[in-house]
């Protein structure tokens, strides 16, 4: 009998939280195909509504960003609804999600953390006409919102200086001052955040460091 790899070992835990959720492997993309019937219900357990969706995993899963789409167009495809105009969806920001691939991402956690919030958020929005929780802006907006309001970099001036510090690799030890500017050393200030950055990967730091030098050169 073949040995189940590790997102086979994965999805048992998948099947008792989501039983109406299946997969299979597409040879021809070389991806884990999950499809299927999401249900949410309130935090009283009451039901709301179902969601028919795919969710692609590629073959380099758990080190991998999985591609979630809705189905059943109950969602508006509009830009303001974090969904496009082929239904895949906006669960997260890229950057949490990018850090989440690097350490490596659990598909139950996945689904339970990411994809089913993210739906629960859609039926409150066709509700209430509003989010529930915490609204990421669209595109350079959003981006420069998660630098300052998730990792704490206070402006446009500290993000670009903590990027270019990480780029050239200039932060030289713990025990240094960390350049945010609060005195503090960085093991006791940006540590985290310099390692979350560091998660991201180069290509989007450097694709990140020249959009908001953009922008400045713009204000």
């Amino acid at each position: 009998m073949p040995k189940k790899s590790k997102f086979e070992k994965d999805f048992l835990a998948v099947e008792e939280f989501f039983p109406k959720l299946s997969y299979f492997w597409n040879s021809k993309s070389k991806h884990w195909i999950v499809k299927g019937e999401l249900d949410i219900c309130d935090t009283e357990g009451d039901y709301w509504e179902t969601f028919h969706i795919i969710i692609g995993i590629p073959q380099c899963y758990p080190h991998c960003v999985p591609i979630v789409l809705e189905n059943s167009k109950l969602i508006p495809r509009d830009i303001d609804w974090h969904i496009s105009q082929e239904g895949v969806c906006c669960v997260d920001i890229e950057h949490n999600l990018l850090a989440m691939a690097k350490r490596g991402i659990n598909l139950n956690s996945f689904i339970r953390e990411k994809v089913y919030p993210y739906f629960a958020n859609q039926i409150y929005k066709l509700s209430e006409e509003k989010y529930a929780g915490k609204e990421y802006s669209h595109h350079l907006d959003g981006i420069i919102q998660y630098y300052i309001e998730d990792l704490k970099l206070i402006s446009l001036e500290i993000i670009i200086n903590f990027l270019e510090r990480i780029l050239s690799n200039s932060f030289i030890g713990r025990n240094n001052k960390c350049p945010c500017g609060s005195g503090k050393k960085i093991k006791d200030c940006h540590l985290d955040e310099i390692n979350t950055i560091k998660s991201i990967g180069r290509k989007k730091i450097e694709e990140d460091l020249k959009n908001i030098r953009s922008k400045v050169s713009l204000i």
